[in-house]
């Protein structure tokens, strides 16, 4: 699992087994602890890395957008 803070966001990217053999990435946006979002990728993946890294980007994209809806900017991509 990997985590990133994009603006007042938490961003989590991990992954799951879909099925033998076949990975499915995931991501969590909390703030202040509270889960706000959460989704499942759609693409299956043939390794844990490549789906745990789908999760993480889509994540984060998906933080980039709250924070323009919120504030009216996208803070970028900042790691903490």
């Amino acid at each position: 699992m990997s985590h990133r803070k994009i603006g007042y966001f938490d961003v989590e990217g991990s992954c799951y087994v879909a099925k033998p053999g076949r990975w499915r990435g995931k991501y969590v946006i909390s703030e202040d602890g509270e889960e706000l979002k959460e989704k499942l990728c759609v693409t299956l993946h043939d390794n844990e890395a490549d789906a745990c890294e789908e999760g993480m980007r889509l994540g984060v994209a998906a933080a980039r957008e709250l924070m323009k809806e919120r504030e009216g900017f996208d803070p970028g991509e900042g790691d903490t």
